[in-house]
């Protein structure tokens, strides 16, 4: 049986379709098309011998199958199925209207029966549109059948022997539609436990292979950053030895671009593991507004270097110390600063604290970076979070911001719960805030404040 199935899809050349839906499609034609010719061909013989002779029926029975039939051999030329749908709904309609509209009979059981067989034939072949058009056909269809059906004389219905045949036509067609159903509906089974088979087994194989490029990217990683560091450590003993200026010069290059590579490992690792979902919360108590002034501290130097004023302002009244992952919270508003300070070749960076109550003891803490940076074109405001995306500046043509910083900034937002957002336009910076909720730790009244709140210069003021 199987081959000769390989030799009929020789014949319709089913080879030259590329994808499984393509292919699901033209085997659900040719079944349907052999299944209708062989349940026509028995009940063409039934009417013969219950109409004693050829009618009506038989010249339209003889048409829908050349039609179906015909048309299911051009898949050798073309795979076009809302064609086939548009065709064989069209028939399917033609041959009820045909069988009913002259005995004046309207509706029954068996012509419903044979609409159902188009309205599935017609939604797994073609398109949305096509399965619109065919369902207003037979609503259409069944209206006039009814309407035509009112001027019958009822009388005849009462004859016994026009109710047997009647009978004997409709189990026949009512056989019918059950055939054709069954046939699509089982080919349609056969293809999706397949396809899920498949899927399970893919999903089986992508989960293996998740696994083994974490743990590939965690090894290599500890791999790199233990030779690097050997290198930094000796670089940094080479730096407090004598040295003229360009030996000087030359070393530092040499610790600014290992620490860069320290630091692209370190955001690979973080990504394979955010992916892996390997990357979980430890909150802890801390205070916000003392990680940020150290933030702001570690980040003075550069700033001063390139004559920018990095200050840091704290809202007043909010609570001193937060349970939250302390470390994760630095990492991402540390990359926003690091990013603001690179970024910005002149004025200034500013870092704000805030905060937004909320009910069973938890806060909204937002955090502000914002940058009179050249700022981001709107067109690539909205993929500077992506992995692997980095945004031009729209003047300059120089890059603005990390491939994979801001991504995993914004994955650990999420897991915070929160949400980091970003407003620029060109030529006037940007203001990044990432918000998070974090639950607040009770300190003992009288406790003094950790940090002094620490103001901005005048005449800086943030927005957001």
């Amino acid at each position: 049986m199987k081959a000769l199935i390989a030799r009929w899809e020789a014949f319709l050349r089913l080879d030259r379709l590329t994808t499984a839906s393509a292919k699901f499609r033209a085997r659900t034609v040719y079944v349907t098309a052999l299944a209708f010719l062989a349940t026509q061909i028995v009940n063409a013989v039934q009417m013969y011998f219950s109409y004693g002779g050829w009618i009506l029926d038989h010249t339209l029975l003889v048409l829908a199958v050349t039609g179906l039939s015909g048309s299911a051999l051009t898949l050798r030329y073309h795979a076009d199925f809302d064609v086939f749908a548009v065709l064989w709904g069209g028939i399917i309609l033609i041959g009820v209207g045909g069988t009913a509209i002259p005995a004046g009979v309207g509706i029954n059981s068996a012509l419903l029966s044979n609409m159902v067989v188009g309205i599935v034939l017609v939604a797994i072949l073609g398109s949305r549109r096509s399965l619109l058009l065919y369902c207003l056909g037979a609503v259409v269809l069944t209206g006039w059948l009814h309407v035509n059906a009112a001027g019958t004389d009822i009388a005849v219905w009462s004859d016994p022997d026009y109710v047997a045949l009647r009978n004997t036509q409709r189990t026949m067609q009512t056989g019918i539609a059950i055939v054709l159903v069954g046939v699509v509906m089982a080919l349609l089974s056969v293809s999706l436990n397949g396809l899920f088979r498949s899927l399970e087994r893919s999903l089986a194989a992508a989960r293996a292979a998740e696994a083994a490029k974490t743990q590939f990217l965690a090894d290599m990683s500890h791999e790199l950053r233990t030779p690097l560091n050997g290198v930094l450590g000796m670089n940094q003993l080479l730096l407090r030895s004598d040295l003229d200026d360009q030996q000087r010069g030359y070393a530092r290059i040499v610790d600014e671009c290992g620490s860069g590579m320290i630091h692209v490992i370190d955001d690979i690792l973080d990504l394979s593991r955010l992916e892996a979902d390997r990357i979980t919360l430890k909150p802890t108590p801390f205070n916000p507004a003392k990680m940020l002034d150290s933030l702001v501290a570690l980040h003075q130097a550069n700033a001063r270097a390139k004559g920018l004023r990095l200050h840091l302002s704290v809202e007043p009244g909010l609570p001193d110390m937060f349970v939250g992952d302390h470390g994760r919270l630095r990492q991402i508003v540390g990359n926003l600063i690091g990013n603001a300070v690179k970024f910005t070749d002149a004025g200034f960076v500013a870092v704000s604290l805030r905060g937004q109550a909320m009910a069973d003891e938890r806060w909204w803490l937002n955090v502000f970076v914002q940058d009179s940076g050249i700022g981001i074109t709107e067109d690539r405001l909205t993929r500077i979070f992506h992995r692997f995306e980095q945004a031009e500046d729209g003047l300059a043509n120089t890059v603005r911001g990390f491939g994979l910083g801001l991504a995993i900034c914004r994955e650990l937002a999420d897991l915070f719960g929160g949400e980091i957002t970003v407003r620029s336009e060109p030529g006037r910076g940007s203001l990044f805030c990432v918000a998070v909720p974090l639950e607040v730790m009770r300190r003992e009244d009288g406790a003094p404040p950790l940090i002094e709140d620490a103001a901005a210069p005048p005449g800086e003021r943030l927005t957001g």
